[in-house]
């Protein structure tokens, strides 16, 4: 008797289900044997800007998982790799594009020093300024030629704004984005979570990350 008092005690507090009950299918069991969360390229929530009229040279803005989620400011081209900049990279960018573009004007050399790996510097005759990252034979360049240059200082306060906004909401992207991953059905963000996300995107693309 005491053992069938217990356990009518758990199947109302939800502990265990009445007998002949079936199990309600849960959504968010999908395998994740296939997942790979550390590549390095993927990118979520991708904000896209493109320097040239041809669209051979981009500025974007992403969140990268591989980078716990950190959002980064990427340029790239067609053709190299791209340069991915944290946050203190792209300040050092915004705080030196003027300098950069006055020296360019004018016929004059212009240089930044060297932080955490990093540095910009004007390049020969052809009215050119060069970004280096890195070291030895992990080091990237991008180029800018002046008039890309000039478009991406009249764009700047679109992508330094962007980049602030995704840096307040990484901890939500994140939680969300990692509940999605292992989701077959759409979920609704939690009450608290920001506004200024656009989740119904943010839930179909971790679904890249599983590899066929």
């Amino acid at each position: 008797m005491a053992s069938r008092k217990r356990r009518n005690v758990l199947e109302e507090e939800g502990i265990i289900k009445p007998r002949g009950a079936t199990a309600a299918p849960n959504i968010c069991t999908l395998p994740v044997e296939g997942i790979n969360p550390l590549d390095p390229n993927r990118a979520l929530l991708r904000r896209v800007f493109f320097l040239n009229d041809d669209r051979s040279k981009y500025v974007s803005v992403a969140y990268y998982p591989a980078q716990r989620y950190t959002a980064l400011v990427e340029f790239g081209t067609a053709k190299n790799v791209p340069m991915r900049l944290r946050e203190q990279h792209f300040t050092m960018l915004t705080d030196h594009i003027q300098g950069f573009l006055a020296a360019l004007c004018a016929d004059e050399y212009y240089r930044t020093g060297v932080q955490n790996n990093f540095s910009i510097v004007t390049g020969g005759s052809y009215k050119t300024v060069f970004m280096h990252l890195g070291l030895g034979k992990q080091r990237k360049q991008f180029v800018f030629k002046m008039h890309e240059l000039q478009y991406l200082n009249s764009i700047l306060h679109i992508i330094t704004n962007q980049l602030e906004r995704y840096n307040e909401h990484m901890m939500d992207v994140m939680t969300y984005s990692i509940s999605a991953l292992t989701c077959s059905e759409y979920i609704d963000p939690q009450p608290h979570y920001s506004k200024h996300i656009q989740y119904p995107q943010l839930y179909e693309e971790p679904k890249a990350f599983i590899l066929k």
